[in-house]
C-alpha cells in the first residue's frame, strides 16, 4: 500500500470541494486503523464545482429586467436552466457591464397545461464569449421562493422524461 497514488476528493468548512493527488506514506496504528497521506502543496488544490441541481440543455424564451435602472429590458433565450441559475444567450453587443444583480422573467409551461410566470432574482456569475461573437450570461438565483424552485424541478423533470421517450421511440424506429 506504501506509495499507492491516487486522487482525494474533500470539503472544506464552507462545503467548497477539492481534488488533490496524493499518495499513500504509511500507516498509522491506533484505536481505529488510518493511512497517513502526502498533502501537496495548497496551489496544487482543484477547486470542483458542483450543481445542487440538475440542468438542462432547453431553450426558454426570457425576459431580462434589471434591479434598479442600468439597463432597458431585453429578451433573450436560455441555453441551459436548473432549478439553481440558467445560462442566457445574448447577442453581440447587449449591453451588460458592470451589471451584478438582474430579475429574470420567464413562463414554463408544464405538461399539465399550468403556466407559471417565474421573476427570479439572480446574480450574475460570469460572462462567456461564444462563437460569433455572442456571449453566454450565467446566473444564479437569488433565494429564490420555494414554489418557483418546486416548479423548476418539475419543468425540469417532464423535460428529461420527454426527451428519454423521445430518444426510446428513436431507437425503436432504427
Amino acid at each position: 500500500m506504501d506509495g499507492t497514488q491516487f486522487n482525494v476528493t474533500f470539503s472544506n468548512e464552507e462545503q467548497a470541494v477539492y481534488v488533490i493527488d496524493s499518495e499513500v506514506l504509511g500507516k498509522v496504528k491506533g484505536r481505529i486503523p488510518m493511512m497517513q497521506l502526502l498533502l501537496p502543496e495548497a496551489e496544487t488544490f482543484v477547486k470542483i464545482q458542483r450543481s445542487q441541481y440538475v440542468r438542462l440543455d432547453v431553450t426558454l424564451d426570457t425576459a431580462i429586467h434589471p434591479e434598479h435602472s442600468e439597463f432597458t429590458p431585453f429578451r433573450a433565450l436560455t441555453e441551459d436552466i436548473s432549478a439553481g441559475g440558467a445560462s442566457i444567450r445574448l447577442l453581440k453587443g447587449t449591453n451588460n457591464q458592470s451589471v451584478s444583480q438582474l430579475y429574470l422573467w420567464m413562463p414554463l409551461t408544464l405538461k399539465s397545461g399550468e403556466i407559471h410566470y417565474l421573476r427570479l432574482k439572480s446574480k450574475v456569475i460570469r460572462v462567456t464569449e461564444k462563437k460569433h461573437g455572442n456571449m453566454l450570461l450565467h446566473v444564479q438565483f437569488l433565494d429564490p421562493a420555494k414554489n418557483d424552485v418546486q416548479t423548476l424541478m418539475r419543468f425540469i423533470f417532464e423535460k428529461q422524461v420527454d426527451l428519454r421517450k423521445k430518444a426510446c421511440m428513436f431507437n425503436m424506429i432504427e
